[in-house]
């Protein structure tokens, strides 16, 4: 186990280096080392250049933001995955990213100029009246709102919103190219404001999930042994589902939609680390972090001179391994 860890840690920290060493410029490690040394120190062991110390700073803060956002949306794929017990949930495919999106988009079409505080409020009043639209089908399905009914009542709504998105690009043409990077997603932030924030609120989730840890292991065993061991199944449920929402809708305000990283690190997180909730938490954090940050990377240099949006990397992954996760599962008779 610790081992494992360990490995994970490298990883993370050999990919946070390569990322801000590979783009348009390669920069050298030791140039970076020389630079981060006289930034914190004043002292300057080389002759500073002073354009590349510029591209630090932005890969810094791009490598420093894709781990925290990578760590947050894997963090919601295990809550959602563990509540609905389905492998193939997360705030992605359930719609609460695209609710969020939604919102976002409509502020985009209004454009009025806003700053990025009044899209995190209106993105996350999408995102949970998004979410009460999934409740109220999924208790139409079925009245004691079941997994498998949260599930279909979510696909729905993310169809439906996705549709609604592309009928504003379409109507409003002018602002296509906006709606789009949007849905596609991006690590640029304006200020060090922007990555503290998301800082402080990956660690407060991280440690109230931490908390429920234990309530998680118990609902993964379904509705009547919770119920059983004194777990209020319904009151949960609704409860992991709103915390998710609010963190899916404050990553989508400051990013954009970014898929899959929810669906594909906590599956591996499990596959190496077991099932216990208060090992997955932190392991599919660091997982999550990790394919990001290699994401972000690669969307420097698939195009030369250019950043494709990470959304369209995520997905590349992402989709193949949502393939391979429903023919296991078919396969495994679930």
């Amino acid at each position: 186990m610790i081992k494992k860890i360990i490995i994970i840690l490298i990883l993370v920290f050999i990919s946070s280096i390569l990322s801000v060493c590979i783009g348009s410029v390669f920069i050298s490690p030791k140039e970076i080392i020389c630079i981060l040394i006289y930034k914190v120190s004043s002292i300057e062991l080389i002759n500073i250049n002073k354009i590349n110390s510029d591209i630090i700073n932005i890969r810094l803060q791009h490598s420093i933001l894709s781990l925290f956002v990578g760590a947050s949306l894997s963090m919601t794929g295990v809550v959602i995955q563990s509540i609905l017990r389905n492998t193939l949930a997360s705030a992605y495919n359930l719609g609460i990213s695209s609710g969020a999106g939604l919102g976002a988009a409509l502020l985009i079409v209004i454009n009025i100029s806003f700053n990025q505080y009044f899209f995190i409020g209106v993105s996350m009043i999408f995102a949970f009246i998004t979410i009460l639209f999934i409740l109220f089908i999924s208790k139409k399905i079925d009245k004691y709102m079941s997994s498998n009914s949260i599930i279909l009542a979510g696909i729905v709504i993310s169809l439906f919103l996705s549709s609604v998105m592309s009928f504003l690009s379409y109507m409003f043409p002018k602002y296509s190219n906006k709606i789009i990077l949007w849905q596609l997603g991006s690590l640029f932030v304006r200020n060090k404001i922007d990555i503290l924030i998301i800082i402080v609120m990956t660690l407060i989730f991280l440690l109230i999930l931490m908390k429920y840890s234990s309530v998680l292991d118990i609902m993964t065993f379904g509705d009547e042994t919770s119920l059983s061991l004194g777990v209020d199944v319904k009151k949960m449920r609704i409860f992991f589902i709103l915390i998710s929402s609010f963190i899916t809708a404050v990553l989508v305000a400051f990013t954009g939609v970014i898929g899959f990283v929810d669906l594909v690190s906590p599956h591996i997180a499990r596959k190496i680390f077991g099932a216990k909730h208060i090992i997955v938490f932190p392991a599919s954090a660091l997982i999550g972090g990790l394919l990001l940050n290699v994401s972000d990377i690669f969307s420097r240099i698939i195009v030369q001179g250019s950043n494709i949006p990470i959304g369209i990397v995520t997905a590349v992954i992402g989709a193949p391994f949502f393939l391979y996760i429903f023919i296991s599962n078919k396969n495994n008779g679930m």
